[in-house]
């Protein structure tokens, strides 16, 4: 008898018209020496889907699975039925979003750290004649599939803060707001609805809440990939506890410097860095994936590398920033504290290594590439974002720019009918057409966001030159560093 199960780390959802399998690494984080491979996004036909929404993260026997079926396939041979389905199962077995077993009684967090099956191999029909189903990709366009459905949401659950950093695109007045636990509901379960995989909880601080653990259960419950922005200074065990229940959750803190006095200043919080080490060490200990986020900016440029350094001994991926977009009030108030374009290229030329090179090379390559119809971000493409008041804008970072409020509104209505999101979707390349043709292309991210909350009038098409600048002298460096 044979049994199949979900991998631990995949996630799949059921469209109208088609199915969705993601490795959660796709939303997530993992240690730096993880080799085993992220797989990409794999779309299958409606049968499939029908096919894969009948499994679980436990084993179920092929046998059941084909009863099941055989109630929805009514004009199926049980024989032809039960090889299609052995055949496209081990299919995504042999891919590695599935685990097989000749057992039930498998461990199963065992068989998700192997890659290979664990099946008889002979089992399969090695023509995959699909007879009267076609659960594989038949021309499914994964492209414009992208702005079809809505995929993740960045939720601010609050906007209170215990740190006040001095680069936070938040302005230095604002209303302290918690988001209300139905508003929260409403959205993770409309969300739910609409099939969403990812759910990212921000704030301010987002550990300031008193319903968070609630919300961590709310997401785990609704088998979502949940990312928490936090600064873990009021991290809890009870919180580590709930957190250790999804498989599917990561976090995200930032830490600026190893020297207290770099760190807390920018935090103004005294013994932020101690309380944040701390924090790290205990999701360490309780196999929580951790990535460390380091924004580079004038008080932490001469010592940032030592957060590299630390990161890599506990073996966390660590992500540099090397500028800081703008407050979203249009005051630039907190841009005093970004480097100029030729102390970015020197902190970037600082960490520079043939893998390094390498990455920064190819993604150059593939932006180089694009044409000039292809849309220029992803926003509202297949996420979008949520304040602690239930205002929708496109992203983090955006907040001048209301779609929509979650509490007059359905979420479903904003994704489906805003027809500020409509017009944010059509924006391609081409309406970029300095960017479009500039030698320095591959080397700068041509964002919106940045340039509506650096225009006073918010213009998202006007780029400041700041940007142009920086991109110039980082592909100059590569260009030397190569030669």
């Amino acid at each position: 008898m044979i049994f199949f199960k979900l991998k631990k780390n995949i996630l799949f959802r059921k469209y109208s018209d088609f199915g969705y399998l993601a490795d959660n690494f796709m939303f997530g984080y993992r240690a730096l020496n993880d080799s085993s491979p992220v797989l990409p996004e794999k779309y299958v036909s409606l049968s499939g889907a029908v096919m894969l929404e009948l499994l679980s993260r436990e084993f179920q026997s092929l046998d059941v699975i084909v009863e099941k079926l055989l109630n929805i396939f009514v004009d199926v041979d049980y024989l032809e039925l039960k090889q299609d389905i052995l055949d496209f199962f081990m299919l995504l077995v042999n891919e590695g979003y599935l685990n097989c077993s000749e057992s039930d009684e498998m461990d199963t967090d065992i068989i998700d750290n192997f890659q290979t099956k664990s099946c008889d191999d002979n089992q399969i029909n090695k023509n995959f004649a699909f007879n009267n189903i076609e659960p594989v990709t038949n021309g499914i366009d994964s492209i414009n599939l992208q702005n079809n459905f809505l995929r993740s949401i960045h939720v601010e659950i609050t906007n209170v803060c215990n740190e006040y950093c001095v680069h936070c695109y938040f302005p230095s007045e604002r209303i302290n707001v918690l988001m209300k636990a139905d508003v929260f509901e409403k959205i993770i379960l409309e969300g739910r609805k609409m099939n969403i995989i990812n759910v990212t909880l921000s704030g301010g601080e987002p550990l300031t809440h008193p319903n968070f653990i609630g919300f961590l259960k709310m997401c785990r419950e609704l088998d979502l990939s949940v990312n928490v922005l936090t600064n873990l200074t009021l991290l809890t065990d009870e919180i580590v506890s709930e957190m250790r229940k999804n498989p599917l959750l990561s976090v995200q803190t930032s830490i600026y410097s190893m020297d207290v006095e770099v760190h807390d200043s920018i935090t103004h919080l005294s013994g932020s860095l101690e309380k944040t080490k701390t924090a790290v060490s205990k999701l360490i200990q309780a196999n929580i994936p951790v990535q460390i986020s380091c924004p580079v900016m004038k008080q932490n440029k001469d010592s940032f590398v030592d957060v590299v350094h630390w990161s890599e001994t506990k073996n966390l991926p660590v992500l540099v920033n090397y500028t800081i977009f703008a407050t979203y009030d249009h005051s630039n108030s907190n841009l005093v504290n970004r480097l100029s374009p030729s102390e970015i290229a020197e902190a970037f030329a600082s960490q520079l290594s043939t893998d390094y090179i390498k990455y920064f090379r190819n993604n150059a390559i593939k932006k180089c590439a694009l044409s000039g119809d292809v849309p220029i971000c992803t926003v509202c493409r297949y996420y979008f974002c949520i304040s602690a008041t239930g205002d929708v804008f496109p992203c983090v970072g955006w907040q001048n720019k209301i779609l929509g409020n979650i509490n007059k509104i359905s979420l479903e209505e904003i994704w489906e009918k805003s027809a500020q999101i409509q017009y944010l979707r059509q924006i391609k390349w081409k309406d970029f057409p300095k960017c479009l043709h500039c030698k320095d292309r591959g080397y700068c991210t041509v964002c919106m966001m940045k340039n509506a909350n650096e225009n006073v009038d918010g213009d998202i098409f006007r780029i400041n030159d700041f940007h142009c600048k920086v991109a110039e002298k980082i592909h100059a460096k590569i260009d030397t560093w190569l030669e």
